[in-house]
């Protein structure tokens, strides 16, 4: 019988980068992840955000991983604590549409549009992305060997917690 951990979950809104545990999972609807992952160093992590920004009601001085100019920047800071972001190996994933029919909602659209900006802005182009549709997604980062493993659902079917 495999002794394999159970891969940690990082939930909207939250981030990680680390080597252990050997495995990061998230589950995605219209919110996206950024994976990192350094093939020689192996270390690597995710970040997963629900909108690009706050809003402008919300306070603008204290970091809110939940929006992406904030979790991408924890992200990118704790990445190049030990090699440049360049060295990564990056994936771009999510931003679905969650409401295909059901309503007008372009909050996938518009998460995929600040990711795809904010990798152009720092010269980073993925080696791995899945973006838009009308799928839930499941990722699974190996860090032991920057394996990515991607499960797409469409919407009515997909998982209540991911792997």
């Amino acid at each position: 019988m495999d002794n394999i951990e159970a891969p940690l979950l990082v939930h909207p809104g939250e981030w990680f980068f680390g080597r252990a545990p050997s495995r990061v999972s998230t589950l995605l609807g219209s919110c996206v992840a950024i994976t990192v992952w350094h093939p020689s160093l192996r270390w690597g992590g995710l970040c997963h955000y629900l909108l690009p920004r706050p809003p402008g009601h919300a306070p603008q001085d204290r970091p809110d991983p939940r929006y992406g100019i904030f979790a991408l920047a924890f992200l990118r800071h704790q990445a190049e604590r030990y090699a440049p972001l360049r060295e990564y190996e990056i994936g771009c994933f999510g931003g679905s549409d969650m409401f295909s029919g059901k309503a007008q909602s372009r909050v996938g659209e518009i998460n995929v549009d600040f990711a795809v900006k904010w990798l152009h802005r720092h010269q980073l182009k993925p080696s791995r992305q899945n973006l838009c549709g009308c799928f839930s997604r499941n990722i699974l980062l190996d860090l032991t060997n920057g394996n990515i493993t991607l499960k797409r659902y469409p919407i009515e079917s997909a998982p209540e917690t991911p792997l």
